[in-house]
């Protein structure tokens, strides 16, 4: 199904959505203003191996030690290497890192040291067939996952890029060997680009609210792919798009962890620091049998559970409490669903089965915060039980909104705990017309803009 991405921003933030129509299947965040970590190469220093966790601290460059696993990797202190995060800072973890360094192209992954060719499972039989029968004779013990989009690439193309990427993984060596102390070497694209890069083959259209990066946009569609650049539109409306395409509803559902299913059964997401937990609900039966009924039940499930961790970024181990089924191959038709509900969802994802007390086991890689995190705190009213909008998403959406607006004077109606993190915006955005109000008698996640035309 053709897709759209849409990219808002602040002053501080950029929030990119991937929509089938008007619903989001994906999203990512990011602030303007800090480095992009994951996916970033850089050139490290260790500074301690342990082995007791078969693995080393290194200097990134960053003023905080990273972790990088060992296995068959042998190095000691002192020793400067090239490494890539694949974790951000989550909790009290630091970044992890590998040294199998990946470099994502339009048609192909390359990985230096992957020593195999790998295709995407969207790839028919005769397609696999033929990029490895292209590409094998031009690796020098590299490998490559072969991406969906190079279906509508020629073989000249793939190579060229091939070529293109081994150079530019060749200069990053010699870079690391000019560079005298830790340092970040290759930044990973913003998310809007990396949107673009991995899901140009299916992009419909484009949207944008903001004239900075609709023309790095633009600038990127022009050497990237030109004929997508065509359908891309920077949007000057009146009416945010954060209001046409419902992204405010979005993030109140992302902070709910009750997820109804259209057969009335519904999925309660609990998310803790060890792991994410979801439970499933039948609603009215629909079935000739409480077998029947929970199969159906369950396979409804399946699909909701893939979209709504993708969705929400979960990672790390999540246990699925289906509703008890009898019958094996009940079970090993959920998982199939399952599995193909993940589809290629870029985060590797592990299956490990029912366990004996009839929970589904399955491990989602943690390559960042889940977003009901990041664009959530804790309640100060009810002591942490609850969650609140976080000042990124309460800045983000209030500043949607004062823009929107054409006006002589404006009062901005906040809690007193909200209004010192808003008078900081308005100055920011050079706003001298609006006065902030203090006030009890708005909720936490809102605010009241009064206006005078």
């Amino acid at each position: 199904m053709a897709k759209k991405l849409l990219i808002l921003s602040s002053d501080r933030y950029v929030f990119a959505f991937l929509l089938e129509g008007f619903d989001v299947v994906k999203m990512d965040m990011e602030d303007r203003k800090a480095p992009r970590i994951l996916g970033s190469i850089f050139k490290g220093k260790v500074l301690r191996v342990v082995k007791g966790l078969e693995g080393a601290f290194v200097d990134i460059g960053l003023g905080k030690e990273a972790y990088l696993p060992l296995k068959d990797l042998q190095v000691k202190v002192g020793d400067t290497l090239l490494v890539q995060a694949v974790r951000e800072e989550v909790g009290q973890k630091g970044v992890r890192l590998t040294d199998k360094i990946r470099i994502p192209g339009k048609y192909i992954v390359y990985f230096p040291s992957l020593g195999e060719i790998r295709c995407s499972s969207k790839l028919d039989k005769e397609g696999r067939c033929r990029w490895v029968s292209v590409l094998s004779p031009h690796l020098e013990g590299e490998g490559v996952i072969v991406r969906t989009g190079s279906v509508y690439a020629s073989e000249e193309e793939v190579l060229q890029e091939l070529a293109q990427l081994r150079n530019l993984y060749r200069e990053l060596q010699n870079r690391v060997k000019r560079l005298k102390k830790p340092k970040m070497v290759l930044e990973e694209y913003p998310c809007y680009k990396r949107f673009i890069r991995d899901h140009w083959h299916e992009l419909e259209e484009i949207y944008c609210d903001d004239p900075v990066l609709w023309n790095d946009i633009a600038s990127f569609l022009d050497s990237f792919h030109p004929p997508l650049l065509e359908r891309s539109v920077y949007v000057r409306d009146p009416t945010p798009l954060i209001n046409r395409y419902h992204i405010r509803e979005l993030f109140r559902r992302l902070f709910s962890k009750y997820v109804w299913l259209k057969s009335g059964g519904y999925i309660v997401i609990e998310e803790t620091e060890a792991m994410t937990v979801i439970d499933v609900n039948s609603g009215e039966p629909c079935g000739n049998s409480q077998e029947e009924s929970a199969l159906r039940t369950n396979l409804e499930a399946a699909k909701e559970i893939a979209k709504q961790v993708i969705l929400r970024n979960l990672g790390g181990i999540i246990i699925v409490d289906f509703i008890d089924m009898k019958r094996p191959e009940n079970r090993e038709a959920v998982t199939k669903a399952l599995k193909e509900a993940f589809g290629e969802d870029g985060c590797n994802v592990q299956f490990y089965g029912f366990t004996r007390l009839g929970l589904f086991e399955m491990v989602r890689r943690k390559t960042k915060e889940s977003f009901p995190h990041l664009l959530s705190s804790s309640c100060p009213v009810c002591g942490g039980s609850g969650r609140i909008k976080a000042e990124n998403l309460f800045l983000f959406e209030l500043e949607k909104d004062l823009k929107s607006v054409v006006a002589s004077r404006m009062r901005v109606r906040v809690r007193p705990e909200r209004s010192k993190e808003v008078e900081k915006l308005l100055e920011r955005l050079g706003v001298r017309s609006a006065e902030v109000e203090a006030t009890e008698d708005v909720d936490y996640n809102d605010y009241e803009v009064e206006y005078e035309k």
